[in-house]
């Protein structure tokens, strides 16, 4: 019984010095020591409120007011601040002097990534050392290969996470300053050591689109430098998913983008678009070589048809430059441009082109100044919808009773163009339309503001031909070879259109004819062949043919 007590308070006593051990133990004296090997491996001050050892759930330590202070070229403020941080340690290799942590818990952790009116990051600066912020960079520092994940990967965690987090990203760069908010950010790390592939899973909700976001995967193994072999994530935006593989070493990377169902209605970003379009097996290769972008390949199905780019551009600045080509196949017309504007005239068919493109920036006001490119542009088998070319022309004739093609279409069998973009302005070159009733050719512009100025000259077949001569003296008389030709002017805008027929060039044909009748009339008079009162009977037979009378 007495050895039973006895035991009884050895335990008691056991626990009770153990319970004691957070008491007794003051951490905080050795904050000189490990706060420095901190702010070097950060190259940031630190500031904690208090650090003492815990027991439970597991042996460890808590820091609690935990701050890493801002680079001051951006701000006085924290950088990145938590409520709490928890250590937990392995108790095995404690017991025979080793340390190994197990678990590190980041609570309701707060960081602010600000980007400054320059374009550079405050987090750019992490871990760089002897490295000035330069007061106005052509381009953005590139990131340090030192770092936190590094700093990770030595310690060899089996667990790292944070619960309730929030992470904000301000824009002072832009002409409106703009600000988005991760908010109940979640994230869990395990694996972290030498070696390992560490497997990460991150959870938010992103503001101020109410976007949740998803990512769950791995990379590695971990080395000490920052290369990666591996990358593997499945990424979740709103109901759309990604699959992003590839590596890295040092500031290069590899990346491959696949997903196969993109609707844009569910991407957190404002286009310029009247309807949500799907895009359809995107594939994407990129290689990433510190400031430079690289698009290898990329493909998609858009409308029925396929889409095939690649392109180049340099990031770090306000206006970042890019060049690129893309070669776009069976296109169906209708559905795209229904989807970029709704305008009384539209088009369909199946459409085709060959584009090449550079430019500097890409909101609309600085790809009116900045983007420049030429290409081809051909469609196959469609419809002008809204308009009848042929009734334009038969109005603007002042021709009553004559009723050609469809009311309010035009049928096509092909439109053909080279393309020239500049200063906001698409130069239509070498402009062909085949119709059954007509073939036009000629060319004109199309702002980006959508304001139309084309020429094109219409050459009627000769049934169209025949069938306004029969009820236009004027067409009669300017008709050629059986066929009448005229030019078509459209103008206004996208919305708006109109169309006119050169008259002065019609009558001028007229003219011609004239002028052609006369002079052969006049020579016959003065070599005899031709007598007065043929001349009388000649000048009624012309006038006839002209006014029908």
């Amino acid at each position: 019984m007495k050895i039973a007590i006895g035991l009884v308070v050895l335990v008691v006593l056991l626990v009770g010095g153990v319970l004691a051990l957070p008491f007794l133990i003051d951490l905080g004296k050795h904050q000189d020591q490990y706060k420095p090997i901190i702010e070097e491996a950060l190259n940031r001050k630190v500031q904690l409120q208090e650090i003492r050892l815990t027991v439970w759930p597991r042996i460890g330590a808590r820091v609690a007011g935990f701050s890493v202070l801002d680079d001051p070229a951006f701000s006085s403020s924290s950088f990145a601040s938590l409520s709490s941080l928890d250590v937990g340690v392995k108790l095995m290799p404690l017991m025979t002097g080793k340390v190994e942590v197990e678990e590190i818990t980041l609570h309701n952790p707060v960081i602010t990534v600000i980007k400054n009116r320059n374009g550079v990051l405050n987090a750019s600066t992490i871990g760089r050392k002897g490295v000035p912020v330069p007061e106005k960079p052509s381009r953005a520092p590139i990131p340090s290969t030192e770092g936190p994940l590094k700093l990770l990967a030595l310690l060899a965690v089996d667990r790292v996470s944070i619960d309730g987090g929030k992470l904000t990203y301000r824009d002072l760069s832009a002409a409106t300053p703009t600000e988005y908010v991760l908010q109940d950010l979640e994230v869990l790390l395990r694996e972290v050591r030498l070696g390992q592939t560490p497997k990460l899973h991150v959870a938010t909700l992103v503001q101020p689109f109410n976007l949740p976001v998803k990512l769950d995967g791995s990379f590695g193994p971990l080395k000490e430098a920052i290369d990666i072999d591996a990358i593997n994530f499945q990424l979740g935006v709103g109901k759309t998913d990604f699959t992003i593989t590839g590596n890295a070493a040092g500031n290069d990377a590899m990346v491959n983008i696949s997903s196969p169902v993109v609707s844009t209605a569910n991407l957190p970003v404002t286009l310029p678009l009247k309807k949500p379009v799907e895009i359809k097996n995107l594939q994407i290769a990129a290689d990433i070589k510190g400031q430079e972008a690289k698009l290898s390949s990329l493909s998609f199905q858009l409308f029925e048809g396929q889409v095939k780019g690649q392109g180049k551009m340099i990031a770090g600045t306000e206006l970042p430059p890019f060049k690129g080509a893309v070669t776009i196949q069976g296109l169906q017309l209708g559905p795209a441009l229904n989807a970029v504007a709704e305008t009384p005239i539209s088009f369909t068919g199946t459409a085709g082109a060959d584009l090449s493109l550079q430019g500097r920036g890409f909101a609309m006001p600085d790809l009116t100044k900045a983007l420049e490119g030429t290409g081809h542009l051909a469609v196959k088998d469609g419809k002008i919808e809204g308009v009848n070319i042929l009734q334009e022309v038969v109005s603007a004739l002042k021709v009553a009773g004559i009723s050609l093609g469809e009311a309010k279409a035009t049928a096509f069998s092909t439109i053909e163009t080279d393309l020239l973009i500049k200063q906001g302005v698409l130069n239509v070159q070498r402009l062909l339309m085949d119709s059954h009733d007509f073939q036009a050719t000629g060319g004109g512009t199309i702002g980006f503001d959508q304001k139309l100025n084309l020429i094109v000259n219409l050459n009627l077949s000769q049934d169209v031909s025949q069938k306004l001569a029969a009820a236009s003296p004027i067409v009669k008389v300017a008709l050629k070879d059986g066929r009448l030709s005229l030019p078509l002017a459209i103008t206004g805008t996208a919305q708006a259109p109109s169309y006119g027929v050169d008259m002065k060039g019609l009558t001028g044909k007229v003219q011609e004819q004239v002028k052609k009748k006369v002079e052969e009339t006049v020579g016959g008079l003065l070599k005899g062949t031709t007598k007065p009162e043929d001349l009388k009977k000649e000048g009624e037979q012309l006038l006839k043919g002209l006014f029908g009378r």
